[in-house]
């Protein structure tokens, strides 16, 4: 949070201060900003900066004046025109902005790298929670003897000759086919979903 300077400006002339220390406005030589008039103290006012912005302080006899009224003590932001002495006394004008707050800037969201896609992946598009077993990858379907498949064949063949010969029985069913292809199914709709969870993220 960046102070900015304060300009004065007195019948003399303009003058920018910088905020790197406090100031003092007054009659006697050794005053920073010197007004030479009879109402006007030897140190007069006192500028100083702070966290919040520059303050303006009274320290004579005969006062600070502003808007018509009298003030002991307030924050210079904006321009402000003040009478030192008394409201027909000499006219400084003050200008200083206060210091503006940004907001913190917003975290910046955690990149999905390859690792985590590949994680996702095996877990069926789900991120590994700490403290918690990894979801269950679907096992692969192991392929049939060659001899069991020829002796099922044969078999069922034999079957089929046995029960054509025998006056025709029903068809098998296809519900073993379908069983047998469920874990493939279910493999590829869990790269399906892991596949729209990384576009979704991304």
């Amino acid at each position: 949070m960046d102070l900015s300077t304060i300009r004065v400006t007195t019948a003399t002339g303009t003058v920018e201060l910088t905020p790197d220390r406090s100031y003092v406005i007054g009659r006697s030589r050794e005053a920073d900003i010197t007004v030479q008039d009879t109402k006007v103290s030897r140190r007069h006012v006192e500028l100083a900066p702070g966290p919040d912005g520059w303050t303006a302080r009274d320290l004579s006899t005969n006062g600070v004046w502003s808007e018509g009224a009298r003030a002991k003590q307030f924050a210079v932001d904006g321009e402000i025109r003040i009478r030192l002495g008394g409201l027909s006394g000499p006219e400084v004008l003050l200008r200083a902005f206060r210091p503006v707050q940004r907001p913190p800037a917003a975290a910046p969201r955690p990149k999905l790298d390859n690792a985590d896609a590949e994680t996702m992946l095996a877990g069926q598009g789900r991120r590994p929670v700490p403290g918690q077993a990894a979801p269950p990858v679907p096992a692969a379907r192991t392929p049939e003897p060659v001899g069991a498949g020829a002796g099922s064949a044969g078999a069922g063949a034999s079957a089929g000759g046995g029960a054509g010969a025998g006056g025709g029985a029903a068809p098998r069913p296809a519900l073993g086919g379908w069983l047998r292809a469920l874990p493939t199914l279910v493999w590829l709709a869990a790269v399906g979903f892991a596949l729209g969870a990384l576009v979704a993220l991304s």
